[in-house]
């Protein structure tokens, strides 16, 4: 054979060894790992402090001068008016005629949004009000339908 005069045949390898590499596996994981942080649609929420300590102001109790009422499909119902959300600010603004450190309820039925709910927040804050307590209705209500 062409090798055998040089003794290559020692050179040259006949079985392949059987060895797993472990670099080439970590370089396709830290791979994996990288497009699948920065691929991924993470979303960390804004959250809102709370303070749920009972103080003496809040057990004497609040002092609402109006009340905004959320039903389901955004429905807002503000001082006997059926009203859309950019007619909120509008509407208030005139109720409140310039009155200054007053507070608005919000009272919200079941499956409201809290993006809605921050919106209405917002509009609050243009209108003037300036406090916004909120209350929640428990469970759904059924509604009849007509048929």
């Amino acid at each position: 054979m062409f090798s055998q005069p040089l003794r290559l045949e020692r050179f040259i390898r006949t079985n392949p060894e059987r060895n797993l590499e472990v670099v080439p596996i970590m370089d396709i994981l830290i791979i994996i790992v990288f497009f699948g942080l920065f691929g991924s649609p993470f979303v960390l929420p804004h959250g809102v402090e709370v303070d749920l300590e009972l103080t003496e102001n809040l057990i004497r109790g609040i002092d609402v001068a109006a009340v905004l009422t959320v039903k389901r499909d955004n429905m807002l119902l503000f001082e006997g008016q059926n009203l859309k959300l950019s007619q909120f600010a509008g509407k208030a603004r005139v109720y409140l005629d310039g009155s200054k450190d007053v507070a608005l309820l919000i009272r919200l039925g079941p499956g409201i949004q809290t993006e809605t709910f921050f919106k209405i927040c917002g509009e609050a804050k243009k209108a003037g009000f300036s406090k916004v307590h909120v209350a929640g209705e428990k469970e759904v209500i059924d509604l009849p339908t007509f048929q």
